[in-house]
């Protein structure tokens, strides 16, 4: 049971692909929900909600959650 998240932590650091277009855009298409559940899980796994990591990073969004022009 305790190996769940150091095995998650393994595959993404020897998974040699980026994708995180496809994972924002994957998040746009969610509805509240999903989203929710994707932002706990992220919580789970760094500390950080989906859409703190998003700000981290520069992206922002608008109220019906698309990504707003820079």
């Amino acid at each position: 049971m305790d190996d769940v998240i150091p095995t998650i932590y393994t595959e993404m650091a020897t998974d040699g692909e980026n994708q995180s277009a496809e994972l924002l855009d994957y998040y746009t298409r969610c509805d509240q929900t999903e989203r929710t559940v994707i932002n706990e899980v992220c919580m789970y796994l760094c500390g950080w909600s989906f859409e703190t990591i998003l700000e981290k990073c520069g992206i922002q969004l608008d109220e019906a959650g698309n990504i707003k022009e820079q």
